[in-house]
């Protein structure tokens, strides 16, 4: 299994799990937001816990939820590397 959740995959569970269609460009954007792609808190919730059933991590939701993509992704691969 992959150390390291991408972009790619990201836009994938976002679709799966919140129901919108995310380009890995708008992703990658360093300022994008969640909500500016239509993603609501319950959306990255649902990625969220995706992601620990798949990487067997737990991750502090409080400290994702109204930060970037980006961030949410960094402290997200942060943890599943940790617990890998």
């Amino acid at each position: 299994m992959a150390s390291e959740i991408t972009y790619e995959e990201l836009a994938v569970l976002i679709k799966t799990r919140a129901g919108v269609a995310v380009t890995v460009d708008e992703l990658a954007d360093p300022g994008c937001m969640f909500l500016d792609l239509g993603v609501d808190s319950l959306g990255v919730l649902g990625v969220l816990a995706d992601v620990e059933n798949r990487y067997g991590v737990s991750i502090d939701s409080s400290d994702l939820l109204g930060r970037p993509v980006a961030e949410f992704l960094q402290t997200v691969n942060s943890s599943v590397k940790a617990g890998a």
